[in-house]
């Protein structure tokens, strides 16, 4: 598991392994011996301080995430040309999208270019074309007004207007 995740300490990559599995356990320790040694001092305390003070943060953070993620989808979902699976893990959001003629590359930098920042599915490998990646991680209120600009951006290029970037 992963405090990183749990407590949004994205960045610090501080996490733990259980297992009833000793011998697996044994071969787990020797990777993570060489991989580093421990978590910093002040990733260590990050931690403790969490789980003492803040042994809710999880499930609020789930509700207010499931929360984005229904809004994010159903929002792509209504817009032309956008096809949207609910993901069941994770906080990015995976979009087919329908822009004839423009690669997913196209889009999202035009989508850049109009202020929110995505990324073109070809960044995950060829079968990507076609899709963006978009993260929920921001507030409710940033994800709307992202997804107006998204939308915005999406119905100007259906409608053939060129990408300017």
């Amino acid at each position: 598991n992963s405090f990183s995740k749990t407590f949004a300490m994205t960045g610090w990559r501080i996490g733990y392994v259980l297992s009833p599995h000793a011998a697996a356990m044994a071969q787990v320790m020797k990777l993570q011996y060489y991989v580093t040694a421990c978590g910093n001092d002040a990733m260590q305390r990050a931690v403790l301080t969490a789980l003492r003070e803040a042994p809710d943060y999880p499930s609020r953070m789930v509700a207010a995430f499931r929360a984005r993620r229904d809004t994010m989808v159903a929002r792509l979902n209504a817009m032309p040309g956008v096809s949207c699976h609910c993901p069941e893990g994770a906080f990015y959001v995976f979009p087919r999208v329908d822009v004839p003629g423009h690669s997913s590359e196209d889009v999202a930098l035009a989508i850049l270019a109009d202020g929110v920042l995505c990324s073109p599915g070809t960044a995950f490998g060829a079968a990507g074309d076609g899709h963006l990646r978009l993260a929920y991680t921001t507030s409710l209120p940033n994800i709307e007004r992202g997804l107006e600009i998204v939308g915005a951006t999406l119905a100007r290029l259906q409608a053939g207007v060129p990408i300017e970037v």
